[in-house]
């Protein structure tokens, strides 16, 4: 079965950079390089946190993307197609399938995170940066943050189109990012009932500023190891349940 997984995931990628979705990384990395060379001529005492803040933020807007572009289409092209059909009509089980996709999205994600990660540090420590903890668990939590992104919009995909589980997806997104905040607006913490809601909706769909360290490494704020470890415990195991809820609904799905 690993062997299947690993083949099925290996076709996804290369199916994927066919399809030169790579190329919004490289036309990325080259604005990072002017941002940087910009940040050097034009800004006086900190160029370093201009090149860290454009490409950690970049980095984060571009692999959230392709999560939503990826995710909403990787179940819809491959029913269109009839590919899944000639899959699973041979010896392979659909989890097998399901999960041999995902692994292949995810390796796209890695290779764009990977590279743009690479070149927001070059550039960083080329002005003068310090390469500290803060910004590789900034890198790696996005990691984490996209993952969790593109199984959400894999298991909206399920039972939604491509436009509106992307749509879905974003308002989650966003609704994710904001939850904490707006709970501590005096509005909300003075009527119980909008609380009520804010806290059940945070109960049950996935907290994403919980994933968020940028804020941590621009302003130079000390980030606790516990809620570095609640924070990743948190994104894992949602990620695990929401892995599995797409795999057992995969298998019961009416594919005709």
């Amino acid at each position: 079965m690993l062997n299947k997984i690993l083949i099925i995931s290996f076709y996804t990628l290369k199916e994927i950079l066919k399809s030169r979705i790579l190329y919004v990384t490289l036309l990325i990395g080259i604005a990072l390089m002017v941002v940087t060379y910009v940040a050097t001529e034009f800004t006086f005492g900190v160029p370093e946190k201009v090149a860290l803040d454009f490409g950690l933020g970049m980095l984060s807007l571009s692999s959230l993307g392709i999560s939503l572009f990826m995710g909403a289409t990787l179940l819809p092209n491959e029913i269109n197609s009839r590919t899944v059909y000639m899959v699973i009509s041979r010896p392979v089980p659909r989890w097998v399938f399901i999960t041999g996709k995902i692994i292949g999205l995810m390796s796209v994600l890695l290779i764009n995170i990977a590279f743009l990660s690479v070149l927001t540090l070059l550039c960083s420590y080329l002005l003068g940066g310090e390469i500290n903890q803060a910004i590789i668990f900034a890198i790696l939590f996005n990691v984490l943050e996209c993952m969790l992104l593109l199984l959400v919009v894999v298991f909206f995909s399920l039972f939604c189109n491509t436009i509106l589980s992307t749509s879905i997806s974003l308002l989650v997104l966003m609704l994710g990012h904001a939850i904490k905040e707006t709970q501590n607006i005096g509005f909300v913490e003075s009527r119980a009932f909008i609380k009520t809601v804010l806290e059940v909706y945070h109960l049950i769909l996935p907290g994403f500023y919980k994933l968020n360290l940028k804020d941590f490494v621009i302003y130079n704020q000390t980030i606790e190891t516990s809620y570095i470890l609640n924070s990743f415990l948190y994104g894992s195991c949602y990620s695990l349940f929401l892995f599995c809820l797409i795999v057992v609904i995969f298998n019961r799905k009416n594919l005709d």
